[in-house]
């Protein structure tokens, strides 16, 4: 089971990784952000196994991943 778990984990991250790269590129700041916390979700298996407080930690995570993404993208414009 954690096997299949970490295969579709990772085969969601490329995917999503590959498709924030293209919003960063096009310069559509909400579409990144939007792919960047996707990312973040891809990871989160990880983080709730190892921290105790994994809700607070995960949403703080998101979170800041969506910001940073939105500014950086917006940035460049």
């Amino acid at each position: 089971m954690w096997i299949i778990l970490a295969f579709l984990c990772g085969l969601s991250l490329d995917l999503v990784w590959t498709r924030c790269i293209n919003d960063v590129t096009a310069k559509r700041p909400i579409s990144a952000a939007n792919m960047s916390v996707l990312i973040y979700l891809c990871t989160l298996v990880s983080t709730m196994l190892i921290v105790d407080q994994y809700v607070i930690a995960c949403a703080s995570y998101a979170l800041g991943g969506w910001v940073g993404t939105y500014i950086a993208v917006r940035r460049k414009k």
